[in-house]
């Protein structure tokens, strides 16, 4: 592929699949943002994210969570704070991102067929991925929620309420990748050179 088209694709792939976190996102809070008030939800919001990480690498997951960021807060994120605001959605969906450390190896997994190397290589990255995103969140929960605590220590209060819907988004992510990704041409992998 030449490396116009390369280009060209990369950009479009990063708009339809931002779009994509954010509809999956707005779909997953409709379903269950009523258990988590302050604007946590259990979401398959990362997943096109963590798709674009795996194909085209830490560039391309980096750029499209920051852009899913940036989208939610146009569209009304919840924001308490303007410094909030930038680690709950700028800094956190794009640390989900650097699952695209294991592009490589995702990629050989797929085009040799070692199903066990890339499925391996996309549980890590998908956990490193979701685990700096809730970092992000269990900080601000920490400065900027500590009077929602109540009576128990603040970072147990961020802890449990945004581990809680953290851990639950990252399995699901690692379910629908598993599924999903045999069912994309080998080639989809192969071709991504940003």
């Amino acid at each position: 592929m030449a490396a116009n088209q390369s280009k060209v694709l990369f950009v479009v792939e990063i708009a339809i699949f931002t779009a994509l976190a954010l509809l999956f996102d707005e779909l997953s809070k409709f379903l269950t943002g009523r258990f988590w008030p302050q604007g946590g939800s259990v979401s398959i919001g990362m997943l096109p994210v963590l798709i674009m990480a795996f194909r085209w690498g830490i560039k391309g997951g980096l750029l499209s969570g920051f852009l899913f960021g940036g989208l939610q807060l146009l569209l009304g994120a919840s924001i308490y704070h303007p410094v909030q605001g930038f680690i709950d959605y700028f800094l956190a969906f794009t640390f989900v991102g650097f699952a695209g450390v294991f592009a490589k190896q995702v990629k050989q997994g797929i085009t040799s067929g070692n199903s066990v190397k890339w499925i391996s290589f996309v549980i890590m990255g998908t956990i490193i991925g979701g685990f700096l995103r809730f970092l992000c969140h269990f900080v601000a929960g920490i400065v900027f929620f500590a009077s929602f605590a109540g009576d128990q220590p603040v970072v147990i209060y961020s802890l449990l309420y945004n581990g809680a819907y953290m851990s639950i988004s990252v399995l699901f992510c690692i379910i629908l990748l598993i599924l999903l990704i045999p069912a994309l041409p080998k080639r989809y992998f192969a071709i991504a050179k940003a």
